[in-house]
């Protein structure tokens, strides 16, 4: 006993970021799997991290100019949402919200200037992601199977439809994601795939890991079609380009780009012609029918909703938590009770920031994008511009700073990326 307090007192321990790395070695497996498990070890990462830095003091000083900005952006993002508590008519909420998108604040604190450990082995912990990712999306495949398999009279029948909800099916969207919404399920998945396919390019590991690893990307990229998110499945058709295009480029082989985006855009095409959430929207032959799909999905409603409430509160935003009451209050005046009664919100990061906090809030916003888009041209970090545009796109389509699954992705990678190692030995040829 005695040895181990000398142990946790060895100041070696602490120097080194030891502890700390533990702590994001766990997180890494929890993300994907339940992040519900998430806060308590988020906020011990927090904590021993405080203890740490006291040994290591002149790390601090050594933190680059633009990750000092983005850590300083992000800053200024989380304290103006506490200031909208200020003019909030719905505390409960807004303190629910400051209280969710804490990693806002936590994780770029212990990221800006992580132990040696973390630094060093950066691409383990992104690994430690992809791969339980991966292995949870089996886990929710095999799931599938034994749901979709029933004893009948003493033999075995295959069902993968439910039997009162005959159009769902077990293999599919949110029937396939257990425990996680399809949305955020298939945007780990999509940034996974691309960290086992940076792991095929690396020389440093044997050739048959390799292999393995382009496997694992393949599945990763597939189930993108099952998990049926429109965001994922949009985003991947234009991140693949990109990532070859740059990869290619990089690694000095231009001869090779032409067949390559051919052989990508041959692959990503059965994507949109045979998913029906994409497919739907390819078959628009008018305005009117894009603007009926629209108003269908009470896509306009929420538009007209946004701009009424915009006119008084431009600049400050209605005020953290108030967002829902104000859209709310908006729908029951244009008739959309069912809007109300659900909860709808925008399905937009953009305008959801723009609402709840302002132009100023807004403006924040797309600051630390343009900072995280400036660091990862200027040190050519391609899975970190991969990793923005994903993002960038889901904000899209999603309010994902509302849902721990969505904000705690954010913001640990928008800093655990920044120390990755961006010297050649992952360009040369295999």
């Amino acid at each position: 006993m005695i040895k181990f307090y000398k142990n946790i007192l060895d100041r070696n321990l602490w120097s080194t970021g030891s502890i700390t790395y533990y702590f994001a070695f766990i997180t890494m497996i929890i993300i994907p799997v339940y992040h519900w498990f998430l806060p308590p070890f988020m906020i011990l990462w927090g904590v021993f991290w405080l203890f740490e830095i006291r040994t290591r003091t002149k790390d601090i000083q050594h933190i680059t100019p633009h990750n000092k900005l983005l850590f300083i952006l992000f800053i200024l993002f989380f304290a103006w949402q506490i200031t909208g508590m200020l003019y909030s008519n719905n505390p409960k909420e807004g303190w629910r919200n400051i209280t969710l998108r804490l990693s806002l604040f936590i994780f770029p604190l212990v990221l800006i200037s992580p132990g040696d450990l973390i630094r060093q082995k950066v691409n383990i912990l992104l690994r430690l992601f992809a791969i339980s990712t991966f292995f949870y999306l089996i886990i929710c495949c095999g799931y599938a199977l034994y749901r979709s398999i029933n004893f009948q009279n003493g033999i075995i029948t295959f069902n993968s439809h439910p039997p009162v909800y005959t159009w769902l099916n077990y293999f599919y969207a949110s029937e396939l994601a257990i425990f996680q919404h399809p949305s955020y399920l298939s945007m780990y998945a999509l940034f996974s795939a691309f960290i086992a396919f940076e792991s095929f390019f690396d020389r440093l590991i044997s050739k048959n890991q390799r292999i393995c690893w382009l496997v694992v990307s393949i599945i990763l990229f597939v189930s993108i079609y099952f998990l049926s998110s429109r965001a994922a499945i949009l985003t991947a058709i234009i991140t693949v380009p990109v990532y070859v295009f740059q990869k290619f480029r990089m690694r000095g082989e231009n001869r090779y780009l032409g067949i390559s985006m051919l052989v990508g855009m041959l692959i990503l095409l059965p994507i949109l012609l045979t998913n029906p959430r994409i497919n739907k929207y390819l078959k628009w032959r008018s305005g009117k029918e894009l603007s009926d799909m629209a108003l269908k999905e009470g896509r306009i409603t929420i538009w007209n909703t946004v701009n009424n409430i915009m006119k008084q509160n431009i600049v400050f935003g209605v005020g953290t938590g108030d967002i829902q009451d104000e859209l709310n209050k908006e729908y029951v005046k244009s008739g959309n009770i069912k809007l109300a009664e659900g909860n709808v919100n925008t399905h937009n990061q953009y305008i959801e920031v723009m609402v709840e906090n302002g132009l100023i809030g807004l403006v924040l916003f797309l600051s630390i994008f343009g900072m995280m888009l400036y660091i990862s041209i200027s040190e050519k970090n391609l899975i970190y511009m991969i990793f923005i545009l994903i993002v960038l796109f889901s904000f899209i389509f999603e309010t994902m700073l509302n849902r721990l699954a969505g904000v705690s992705f954010f913001a640990l990678f928008s800093f655990l990326l920044l120390h990755i190692d961006t010297n050649e030995r992952n360009l040369s040829p295999l």
